[in-house]
Formats: structure tokens, C-alpha cells, sequence
């Protein structure tokens, strides 16, 4: 299993080689989605992000192996958001700290890093998963309560974000 959080976003979604086509392809249509709301809503989706950081550090400082995993997560979404290609650029500092989380030479692929970083990511259970799902709705809902000419944007990237997680959890 892999875990999507769309821009937090659409970072791990965007491992197409782990996809079928058709699958890659409704995945590139969810992240043009999701860039549109995002200049509309980008202050919102950085408190997103901000909350998938403070779920990954509670998770470091409670288990080791969980930590991995979401760090893993993280990982992936900051190398789809940076646009990062650890091939043209292996001196970049995301590509660097996965590199060093998967433990992999300095020489390994782009798509050796996104593909070691899904397979440690699957350590984020589906279960927890709905909880998070839970935690990004009440964070969209205080967003939308905040600021109601952006909740339309924000409730597209929450979509964005489960339906991209369908597709990749799909067996």
C-alpha cells in the first residue's frame, strides 16, 4: 500500500511506475486538479502540510519503525512538491535525506527513491489512514469556516487527495 497526500500533496501519487496506465494517467488528471486550487487555496494547503509534519513527528517520538514510515511519506510528498529529479540533480537536498533514509548509495535512481520510499511508506497502515482522512477534513472544515471563498478549493483538494488514495490502495 501506498499513501497519498496530495500536496501535501500529489507526492507519492506521482510514483507512475508503480501504476497501471490508465491509473497514471487519472493520476496526472487529480495533480492539474489540484494545482488549480491550490493558487486559490495555497495558505490552507500549507496548514495541511504543517499538520502532516506534526503527525509525523508525534509518530518519531512514539515508535521508531512508524517514524520511518511516515518520514518515508513526507519524503515522497517534498520530492513531488520540489518537482526534484534525483537523477538530473542528485546533489538535492530532498534527494539527499531519502537517499540517506532508504540507506541507498549515492548513486541510486530517482526511481529507485521513489520506489523504496512507497515500500517504507506502507508501514502507514490504511487504518491509520482513516484517521488522518478525519484529522484533514476538520482542518478543511476550520478553513472553510475561516475563510468561505476558499473552501471550494479546499474541499477539491481533500477529494483530490482520497480519490488519488483509491487508486493507489486499490488491489
Amino acid at each position: 500500500m501506498i499513501l497519498v497526500t496530495l500536496a501535501l500533496a500529489l507526492p507519492i501519487l506521482s510514483l507512475q511506475h508503480a501504476l497501471s496506465p490508465k491509473d497514471a494517467e487519472e493520476i496526472n488528471k487529480l495533480g492539474k486538479v489540484f494545482q488549480e486550487s491550490n493558487k486559490i487555496a495555497h495558505d490552507g494547503i500549507v496548514l495541511l502540510e504543517k499538520v502532516m509534519d506534526q503527525l509525523r513527528d508525534y509518530e518519531c517520538r512514539r515508535n521508531q519503525e512508524d517514524c520511518a514510515a511516515w518520514n518515508a511519506y513526507r519524503l515522497g510528498d517534498a520530492l513531488t512538491e520540489s518537482k526534484a529529479n534525483c537523477d538530473e540533480t542528485p546533489e538535492n537536498e530532498v534527494c539527499k535525506k531519502a537517499r540517506d533514509l532508504l540507506r541507498m548509495a549515492d548513486n541510486g535512481s530517482h526511481k529507485e527513491i521513489l520506489g523504496g520510499l512507497v515500500d517504507l511508506a506502507e508501514g502507514v497502515t490504511k487504518d491509520e489512514l482513516k484517521y488522518v482522512n478525519n484529522l484533514m477534513d476538520a482542518v478543511v472544515d476550520y478553513i472553510c469556516y475561516k475563510e468561505p471563498g476558499k473552501c471550494t478549493a479546499m474541499r477539491v483538494v481533500s477529494d483530490v487527495m482520497k480519490k488519488g488514495e483509491d487508486i493507489v490502495l486499490s488491489p
